[in-house]
């Protein structure tokens, strides 16, 4: 008996995370070319605008809407579902939400994951993207500016902290 119930419960979470692939826009917010911030612009998406999920990649979401289609950010996208907000909490729905979240209400999570192995086994270098970070780079001299201006930073030496045999052991 346990078993089919998870089954069911199993069945209506993945009716359910398959039935959320839609949102809207909560604010007016830069469609990109690729998931990246400094990624070229491909359109704008006005507040409130219909869109369809197409992926999630960590902090972003692709969509698509009306004729635009790119990378937004996940912060600025409400996914709901298919279902109307006046039934969302009907019924098997009600039932769902509860298991799900501990209360007949919603619950929203945002976060984003680090990477994940096969993504750090597909690493590749971009000479690209070093060079762009050696570009922040600052000089000696301008370091020592910088720290004479105002306020003016002053060298401090600091101790290491004695290793402790107690703390050592944990």
């Amino acid at each position: 008996m346990k078993a089919i119930v998870v089954a069911v419960l199993l069945a209506l979470a993945a009716a359910s995370a398959a039935a959320q692939d839609s949102g809207y826009a909560i604010r007016q917010t830069e469609v990109k070319k690729e998931p990246y911030t400094d990624a070229d612009s491909v359109g704008t998406l006005a507040e409130n605008a219909r869109l369809k999920v197409l992926k999630r990649e960590g902090g972003w979401m692709q969509v698509e809407s009306g004729e635009t289609s790119g990378w937004v950010r996940m912060l600025s996208v409400r996914v709901t579902g298919d279902v109307p907000q006046s039934h969302r909490d009907w019924g098997f729905r009600s039932l769902f939400n509860i298991a799900r979240t501990g209360s007949s209400g919603q619950t929203v999570t945002t976060g984003v994951r680090g990477l994940d192995k096969g993504q750090i086994e597909n690493a590749k270098p971009n000479p690209a993207e070093l060079l762009k970070l050696a570009a922040f780079a600052a000089s000696k001299s301008d370091a020592e500016r910088f720290a004479a201006g105002n306020p003016a930073l002053k060298q401090q030496n600091v101790d290491y902290l004695p290793v402790d045999s107690k703390s050592a052991k944990k």
